[in-house]
């Protein structure tokens, strides 16, 4: 795995998870966040954290239980305070992970089989949208330069990629329904699908997703 020298400093976050039956260890490494402040480990969308730890020689450690397959929210890695890269998230069903992260986001790998593996294969698709879509409404804010023809051009653009981006959220979600990745894709696009869609999709989903009390908002 390889690593690069961003002007002369190295800004890296990266951590091991190792899992038995009934607990995760996380091993990780920053150089996000100073010697003595904290990181915490979070349900999604949770601010009940599973475990602190703080931060020596660059170094912190969680000790979690292992999640079960019905649990399909992802963990949350979050520095008290710090830097971006010092963020992830994790599915700690898989008994072995390796995730490492540059400030600058040209490095970004997270190995994982099977749970993790399928969310970065999916991940890469829908992010390479999202990002031209960042970019572009960035350049329609800030360029003042833009005549009112390139703007409606920029515009007509951005609609046909949000277009794709939906339809490659629905096939990842199909693609991966029967597993966690797919119950986690339903779940955070519930309200952006229409309801006919979402429906046909919930339907699908195994039970022991469908079931869950994240759902509860949408079910019938």
């Amino acid at each position: 795995m390889k690593t690069k020298n961003l002007c002369g400093i190295l800004m890296l976050f990266s951590f091991l998870v190792s899992c038995t039956e009934q607990q995760c260890i996380i091993h990780g490494i920053t150089t996000g966040v100073k010697d003595g402040d904290y990181m915490y480990i979070t349900e999604y969308l949770d601010n009940t954290y599973f475990d602190s730890a703080v931060v020596m020689n660059g170094k912190f450690t969680f000790k979690l239980p292992k999640a079960s397959e019905e649990d399909f929210l992802p963990k949350v890695i979050v520095p008290a305070v710090g830097n971006e890269p010092s963020v992830a998230m994790v599915f700690t069903q898989d008994s072995e992970v390796k995730y490492i992260r540059d400030s600058n986001k040209d490095i970004f790998d997270i190995y994982g089989s099977p749970y993790n593996d399928l969310f970065r294969i999916e991940g890469f698709k829908i992010d390479s949208i999202s990002h031209v879509l960042g970019h572009l409404d960035n350049l329609c804010l800030k360029d003042s330069t833009l005549t009112q023809e390139q703007k409606d051009s920029i515009t007509l653009k951005m609609n046909e990629l949000i277009k794709e981006d939906s339809i490659l959220n629905i096939q990842s979600i199909e693609r991966n329904i029967d597993n966690l990745v797919g119950a986690y894709l339903l779940y955070i696009n519930r309200h952006s699908l229409n309801k006919e869609t979402f429906q046909k999709l919930f339907e699908r989903l195994p039970k022991k997703f469908a079931s869950s009390k994240h759902f509860d908002d949408v079910r019938k």
